[in-house]
């Protein structure tokens, strides 16, 4: 099977979507609750006309596998190829049908590291039960956080459809990246992400000076860090800090 690029790929509709929730759904013997992200929440908020996938995240994961399991009854199945962009998102499985419809199913974690918390829970959106199939949407928030940490094509076109067509709540979002940076620092992704966004559709969020600052001391931080750990001096590691640009005030908190 010859693989086809991101460009290529057939796009499904509204319709198309809840057919297959409704297929897969009717058949899962156990009840279930799963949070929709990107394109296929854009779509049942009708900010896009079509997507190539679904975006599925369960918090259980006998949830995700019932799931998948019930979705390779109805004709799914791993594709034979998966691009790099789709292998570097972590997912617990990825199936798709003949129709070349992909299902790319998590449990709790995207990206490796971006967890569905407990604030995106609440802020989710119930959309309907499907069988025994409960579907939420994540918040137009959510969707443009977790499409800001990707690096799949379109993604920066996408945030802007969402941005024009709701009142984002930009806090949420930087509060969102601030409470799930301790291990993994997003600050410089979805900053570039949103920059792109600004020079591709002339659309500002009004919290990318503050995602660039706290950006900018995670990379002080880290190279702090990295200087002591070979034994460098504090005064020297500090005066070579000085050298590289760095601030008299950005250096006090180290």
């Amino acid at each position: 099977m010859r693989k086809r690029s991101v460009d290529m790929a057939k796009m499904f509709g509204r319709e198309e979507l809840l057919k297959a929730l409704g297929k897969i759904g009717a058949a899962l013997g156990r009840d279930a609750t799963v949070f929709v992200l990107g394109g296929g929440a854009m779509c049942f908020r009708n900010q896009k006309d079509a997507t190539k996938d679904l975006d599925l995240v369960f918090l259980k994961t006998h949830s995700a596998g019932n799931f998948t399991k019930c979705a390779r009854r109805i004709g799914f199945a791993r594709p034979p190829s998966i691009g790099n962009e789709y292998q570097m998102m972590g997912a617990y499985d990825i199936l798709e049908n003949a129709d070349g419809f992909r299902l790319d199913v998590f449990c709790k974690t995207v990206c490796g590291a971006l967890s569905l918390s407990q604030r995106m829970e609440k802020r989710a959106e119930p959309f309907g039960k499907f069988g025994r199939l409960e579907v939420l949407l994540v918040s137009n928030e959510d969707v443009i956080l977790f499409k800001a940490i990707t690096q799949r094509a379109r993604d920066a076109d996408d945030i802007a459809a969402v941005v024009r067509a709701a009142r984002i709540n930009w806090d949420a979002i930087l509060n969102e990246c601030k409470e799930q940076s301790m291990e993994h620092k997003w600050y410089g992704l979805v900053y570039n992400k949103l920059a792109e966004i600004e020079e591709k559709h002339g659309i500002s969020a009004q919290i990318m000076g503050e995602l660039l600052e706290l950006d900018k001391k995670t990379i002080l931080e880290e190279a702090y860090a990295e200087m002591l750990s070979r034994g460098m001096k504090r005064e020297d590691a500090l005066a070579l800090l000085r050298k590289k640009g760095f601030t008299k005030k950005e250096l006090e908190g180290l």
